[in-house]
């Protein structure tokens, strides 16, 4: 028959494993207990919205509609402003060009600035009447002021958008 020895334990003062091994497996377990909790308070939140989420993609939708409604008319008034602006300085100089429509000759009358201008809302889509285009011309100065109004249609109703522009070279 064999004979078993008794083992020796490493630690001096008795066997010490156990209690090691304890407090290890304690350690594990709050480990285990935190990780429970934290995943168990994700899984709670998931697919849960809240208001402040609501309010930011609502205001997003807001400012991506805004500029769909309001933005092509803002762009159209500025591409004006400086069609106004180069027709002023072409006036001032004495030579009225139009680029799309040909050459306008001469000192730069009254009524062909107003044509130019008028010539060039038209090719905009903007709406602008002889009327409410204002045109001065003194020697080597051109003085132009529109004023027009856009209409916005929007879901609740209509908003009339008043533009004006004022030019001297």
């Amino acid at each position: 028959m064999a004979t078993v020895r008794p083992s020796r334990s490493p630690f001096p003062h008795g066997n010490l494993r156990g209690k090691i091994k304890d407090s290890f497996e304690m350690d594990k377990r709050e480990q285990a207990l935190k990780i429970h909790r934290f995943r168990k308070r994700i899984v709670h939140e998931h697919g849960a919205t809240n208001a402040g989420c609501l309010i930011g993609i609502l205001a997003i939708i807001i400012v991506v509609y805004g500029g769909y409604k309001f933005g092509p008319p803002f762009l159209d008034d500025y591409q004006l402003r400086n069609a106004t602006v180069r027709i002023a300085g072409y006036a001032a100089a004495g030579v009225l060009a139009d680029t799309k429509y040909g050459t306008i000759r001469g000192r730069g009358e009254i009524e062909q600035i107003r044509e130019a201008v008028l010539l060039e809302a038209l090719d905009l889509r903007i709406p602008l009447s002889r009327e409410n285009i204002t045109v001065e011309k003194e020697v080597g100065y051109v003085f132009i002021s529109l004023k027009y109004i856009v209409p916005v249609i929007l879901p609740w109703g209509e908003f009339n958008w008043n533009f004006e522009i004022t030019v001297d070279n």
